[in-house]
């Protein structure tokens, strides 16, 4: 007996910011440069998460409509195998620089830097946590992911 897949309430870390100020100077420029660059990454990846889970969704809603000889084709029972209805919620929490921060965060690990990302981390997890449509899932048919940001003054 297979288990059924179950929604889930994603919380997706980052380190880089895509909203930022126009840099004034080099040093700016290669902060700058990495918070795009890195967040980029972060949204194509949900971006291209958003799309699985649709098409798995879909899939999921063709194969309810087969007729029952077609659901044990091999075929469709692999399908079947990807085939999911479900929701997912991604909180995006993003890291919010220290004014003496730069471009070395992805690099600079000494102990009073972790502790201040794990900090900000927790203080960011807690203040999303008091927002309950987080636990809401999405109703669609099958666009079944939202995405939420709560940074710093915007949606708290």
């Amino acid at each position: 007996m297979t288990e059924q897949p179950r929604d889930s309430l994603v919380f997706q870390f980052d380190l880089w910011s895509a909203r930022g100020a126009f840099p004034r100077n080099l040093a700016e420029m290669a902060t700058r440069q990495k918070e795009i660059q890195y967040s980029s990454r972060t949204r194509a990846f949900t971006d291209y998460f958003r799309n699985l889970n649709k098409l798995r969704n879909m899939l999921a809603s063709v194969i309810e409509e087969l007729p029952e000889e077609m659901k044990h084709n091999e075929e469709v029972k692999l399908l079947s195998s990807v085939a999911e209805r479900v929701a997912v919620n991604v909180v995006h929490m993003i890291y919010r620089p220290k004014g003496y921060e730069g471009d070395s965060k992805d690099y600079e690990f000494s102990r009073r830097s972790m502790e201040e990302h794990w900090k900000a981390g927790y203080c960011d997890a807690v203040r999303a946590l008091r927002h309950p449509e987080i636990f809401e899932p999405a109703t669609g048919r099958y666009e079944r992911l939202l995405t939420f940001d709560f940074s710093r003054g915007h949606g708290d």
